[in-house]
């Protein structure tokens, strides 16, 4: 029964997931790419496996909420000159205060993009 109960919410927790919509895609991909930012001026300033390996996996991240925030724009009737002003939009709204965005974003960032992962 155990076993079966854990199977079971593995199935649902890895259950594919209806697509993001293009606001969450906007949000996402400004999330991702401050935390691509601010771990690539980690690896530089200590130059460790963990930080390097951590950037590589912030920029991953990266291209796939902006590859999912143009998907989202063509499905939504949205230009891309639209999404990416969208995008500017929100960097510029969230260009102060980016630790309190990150702090409360980006872990449902890194769980709709969690297929992303290597």
């Amino acid at each position: 029964m155990l076993i079966t109960a854990l199977a079971l919410s593995f199935a649902l927790s890895t259950a594919p997931q209806d697509p993001p919509t293009h606001r969450q895609a906007v949000n996402c991909t400004g999330v991702f790419l401050f935390t691509a930012v601010l771990t690539a001026q980690a690896a530089e300033t200590e130059p460790t496996a963990e930080h390097r390996e951590t950037a590589d996996l912030a920029a991953t991240l990266l291209k796939a909420a902006d590859a999912s925030r143009l998907q989202a724009a063509s499905r939504e009737g949205l230009s891309i000159d639209d999404s990416s002003g969208a995008l500017n939009a929100w960097l510029e709204a969230n260009e102060t205060g980016g630790d309190t965005i990150l702090g409360r974003e980006l872990d449902g960032c890194i769980a709709l993009y969690a297929y992303a992962i290597p």
